[in-house]
């Protein structure tokens, strides 16, 4: 539920809880996305770094219906959160879903007082090695392969585009009430061309996102992004570009695309660094590059807070299938399991006479009542008859493999966000030999 900062956000029992409140209390004074910052000046305790709290939101509000004079209001929603950093006046914490908090109230608990309260335990590995999807759609005629999920219609709700080997096509589907997929428009890529990833955003801030849709052409082995949009019931596509486009989305953090080129010189090619795609003068291009040893590709990393400072890390998949993070000095977390490794993508192409493999995305998430990081990673078996699901946990210094699952089919893609009624979740294509399904994934609770 939004609440826009306009409307009438506190009843005389929210204004008279912060004005008189003890050491435990804050008002949320700023706000961008998950981020929030508290005025802690008037605290006689201020709150530190990995302090718990709770933001409460304005209820129900009371009126007499004879007379109609407002008695007050009920306490509403409490969306909770952590402390990441704190300054002399004012705190910085990160809420744990993203929702309109500004100009609220807060109320902090210490690590030491939360300690003794009682808490969820993290989940427990399951007797059954297997992971029940939230939801899974009916069969498709076709295997999904690449995803996407974004508000294509800009009617505030998500939808769904999904690639097709079948046709070389692109489809997007909004989950009706009944959760049944309805497909709303179609886009056929030339049959020559090679679909290597969806991704989407809404980069000209007009309400409704665009579909970006990486393709690499065998004839002359070049790489170009079609954007397409949501017309008048159809997909209609604006200027190609040159390059890759591939999107991450850090726990907490805003969605963000990134770009880099492909350039063929003699019998070489060379890599661009990955930078920020960016609309300006009527056009994509690439913005500020993200400069990090040993990370060359878009495919296959995302962001994490390993520092629980506010400060993100890159977090990637190197050639050897290892799990890299790049601090100043890069550390590599290797799970040493025999004949498998993180690369490995049912999906290649040849290019300069070599087969290439793609990698999966890497999802980031908390989970517990602990709020534990943990690391999303895809990892299909060399049959590509089916696939794992690896979550990761963050111990602090490394990565430990904490739980892993089997899926049914083949994985191509992994999206973390929202669909339908389904909030900050996994998104899997699932791609069995000849049909194919959409399945959702919890990631509050593994």
């Amino acid at each position: 539920m939004q609440i826009p900062f306009k409307k009438t956000l506190f009843s005389l029992f929210f204004i008279t809880l912060c004005l008189n409140a003890s050491a435990q209390y804050a008002d949320v004074v700023k706000q961008e996305g998950r981020k929030v910052y508290f005025d802690v000046s008037a605290m006689s305790r201020f709150p530190q770094e990995g302090d718990f709290f709770e933001v409460i939101l304005p209820g129900v509000e009371i009126t007499n219906p004879k007379t109609g004079k407002v008695l007050g209001r009920e306490e509403g929603e409490r969306v909770a959160g952590k402390v990441v950093k704190t300054k002399d006046l004012y705190a910085i914490g990160f809420l744990d879903k993203n929702i309109d908090v500004a100009g609220s109230c807060a109320e902090f608990t210490s690590k030491a007082a939360r300690a003794k309260m009682p808490l969820f335990l993290d989940g427990e590995f399951p007797e059954q090695n297997s992971l029940k999807p939230l939801w899974q759609s009916s069969p498709m005629e076709a295997s999904p392969r690449f995803a996407a999920v974004c508000d294509f219609d800009g009617d505030g709700k998500n939808e769904i585009a999904l690639s097709f080997k079948e046709g070389n096509s692109v489809k997007v589907f909004s989950l009706g009430d009944k959760r049944e997929l309805k497909e709303e428009a179609r886009y056929n890529v030339a049959a020559i061309k090679n679909i290597l990833a969806l991704d989407c955003g809404d980069l000209q801030n007009s309400g409704a996102a665009v579909l970006f849709v990486t393709v690499f052409n065998p004839a002359d082995e070049s790489f170009n992004v079609i954007p397409l949009s949501l017309e008048d019931g159809g997909l209609k596509a604006g200027k190609v570009f040159e390059g890759l486009v591939q999107g991450i989305a850090p726990y907490n953090r805003p969605r963000v695309l990134y770009t880099q080129k492909i350039v063929k010189i003699g019998s070489k090619y060379y890599l661009s660094k990955p930078a920020k795609l960016e609309f300006k003068n009527k056009k994509y291009e690439s913005g500020q590059e993200l400069n990090v040893r040993g990370l060359n590709a878009i495919f296959g990393f995302n962001m994490a807070d390993l520092t629980n400072d506010g400060i993100l890390t890159p977090v990637y998949i190197t050639a050897n299938g290892k799990i890299r993070a790049g601090f100043d000095e890069p550390k590599d977390f290797s799970l040493n399991e025999s004949g498998r490794d993180f690369a490995f993508s049912p999906n290649t192409f040849n290019f300069s006479g070599v087969k290439q493999n793609l990698y999966t995305p890497l999802a980031v998430f908390t989970s517990g009542e602990k709020q534990n990081l943990f690391i999303a990673a895809l990892q299909n078996d060399k049959s590509a008859k089916n696939a794992n699901l690896y979550f990761l946990k963050w111990l602090g210094a490394n990565f430990a493999k904490y739980k892993v699952f089997t899926l049914p089919a083949p994985v191509y893609d992994m999206k973390q966000g929202d669909f339908g009624p389904f909030k900050d979740v996994l998104i899997l294509p699932l791609a069995f030999d000849k049909k194919g399904a959409l399945a959702v994934y919890a990631a509050d609770n593994i």
